[in-house]
C-alpha cells in the first residue's frame, strides 16, 4: 500500500518539462527530478517547447527566465494569455529581488524557485503546487467504464476484469490520466516505452490500433483514440470527439 502523500503524488507519472538553455543546468534539475520519482524532459528554449512538445505533453513546466530569443516570462504570459495554458509552472531563476518575482507571479507562474536550486525545497514546492491543484490520486482512477488499480496492474470495464499486457495498461492510463489533450508521439516513446524520443518505431501506432479494437477505444465504450496528424494522440469522449484523422 501507499504510504503517504509524497508517495501518491509520485506516483502519478509526473512529467515535468524543463525550459532551461543552459544544458549544465537542465541536466541537474532532471537529476533532482528522477531521484523524487518524477519524469524530466528538457527544453533548450521557448521555441524548442512549443516545436517538440507543448504543454498538454507536460504535467508542470519548470521555466527559466532569461533565455535567448523569448525570455521566460514573455513565453509564460503568451501561453496563459494568448494560448489559455493551465499547466502548473514554477520560475527557476537567478533572479532574486522581489519585484521580479512579483512580476513573475502575476505572470501566472505558481511558484518561484531561485537558483542555486536546492533539491529538497524544489521538491517540496512541486509537490505543494500539485496539492493545491488536488493532482494526486489513490489506488484507483476510474473514467468510467475503465477503472485502473494502479497497486494491483489490473484493468476493470464496466466492473468486470480485462487481461491487458503491462504495456497496455501504461498506455491506456497515460492517455486517460491526459484525455482531451494531445500527446506527442515523443512523449509516449519517453515516458511509456521508456526510449529516446526520437527513436523511430511503428510499435506505438500497433500498440493504439490494439486498444481500439480490444478495449473499445474505437467509440464503443464511450471514448475514441484518435490519431493527431503530425503530432501524436488525443484520447476523447464520443460526445467531445470529431473525426480528425481522415
Amino acid at each position: 500500500m501507499l504510504k503517504n502523500e509524497a508517495d501518491l503524488l509520485k506516483t502519478k507519472d509526473c512529467v515535468v518539462g524543463v525550459i532551461d538553455d543552459d544544458p549544465v543546468n537542465s541536466a541537474m534539475l532532471e537529476a533532482m527530478l528522477a531521484r523524487a520519482g518524477y519524469t524530466g524532459l528538457t527544453f533548450a528554449s521557448a521555441a524548442d517547447f512549443r516545436r517538440r512538445s507543448g504543454a498538454d505533453s507536460v504535467d508542470m513546466i519548470l521555466l527559466d527566465w532569461d533565455m535567448p530569443g523569448e525570455s521566460g516570462i514573455a513565453f509564460l504570459r503568451s501561453m496563459r494569455e494568448q494560448e489559455r495554458m493551465t499547466t502548473p509552472v514554477i520560475f527557476v531563476t537567478h533572479y532574486d529581488r522581489d519585484e521580479q518575482i512579483v512580476q513573475g507571479l502575476n505572470a501566472g507562474a505558481d511558484d518561484y524557485v531561485t537558483k542555486p536550486v536546492d533539491a529538497k525545497i524544489l521538491i517540496a514546492r512541486i509537490e505543494s503546487v500539485l496539492r493545491r491543484l488536488n493532482r494526486k490520486g489513490g489506488d484507483v482512477e476510474s473514467w468510467p467504464p475503465f477503472e485502473f488499480d494502479i497497486t494491483e496492474r489490473a484493468l476493470r470495464i464496466e466492473g468486470r476484469p480485462r487481461h491487458a499486457t503491462n504495456r497496455e495498461f501504461e498506455l491506456m492510463l497515460f492517455m486517460f490520466r491526459r484525455h482531451g489533450r494531445v500527446v506527442t508521439r515523443e512523449s509516449l516513446l519517453t515516458h511509456v516505452w521508456r526510449l529516446n524520443g526520437n527513436v523511430e518505431t511503428r510499435s506505438i501506432d500497433t500498440h493504439v490500433s490494439r486498444l481500439r479494437k480490444l478495449f473499445g477505444l474505437d467509440g464503443s465504450s464511450g471514448w475514441r483514440l484518435e490519431g493527431v496528424y503530425q503530432k501524436g494522440y488525443c484520447l476523447k469522449r464520443v460526445a467531445e470527439s470529431v473525426d480528425i484523422d481522415r
